[in-house]
């Protein structure tokens, strides 16, 4: 016969060995859990750091923009009303009558005239020729 053995002592171990079993069992799922989340988390971190680009440069973008506007309205207050200035040049001031009129502009009104009139006078040669 072997030596003898105490039959609680031996029931304690056996417990204790199924509680840590159990123990590790617990542990070791959680380790996988965690580390199923890591790679969940780090697979598409490329990516991630991609848009995390782009998004800073829209946002520098959209804050430059911004800052240029500002700079512009305030230039524009600064330069005063921002009401159109009127032009003594353009076909507004052909038509007023009320004008005086220095020689350099009677002189390109009497050429436009006259271009004009040639211009007229040759087309209507022309139809007359069509015509025949």
């Amino acid at each position: 016969m072997g030596p003898k053995v105490n039959q609680k002592a031996l029931a304690a171990k056996e417990k204790k060995a199924a509680n840590q079993a159990a123990k590790d069992a617990e542990a070791a799922r959680k380790a996988d859990q965690a580390a199923a989340e890591e790679w969940k988390k780090g697979s598409n971190s490329r990516a991630a750091s991609k848009a995390a680009d782009a998004a800073s440069k829209a946002d520098e973008a959209a804050r430059k923009r911004r800052e240029k506007e500002a700079l512009l309205a305030a230039e524009e207050e600064a330069m005063g009303s921002g009401k159109a200035v009127k032009s003594a040049f353009g076909a507004a001031s052909k038509k007023k009558g009320g004008k005086k009129k220095d020689s350099l502009s009677l002189l390109e009104e009497a050429l436009v005239g006259d271009a004009e009139k040639k211009a007229k006078e040759k087309k209507r040669a022309e139809r007359i020729k069509k015509e025949r």
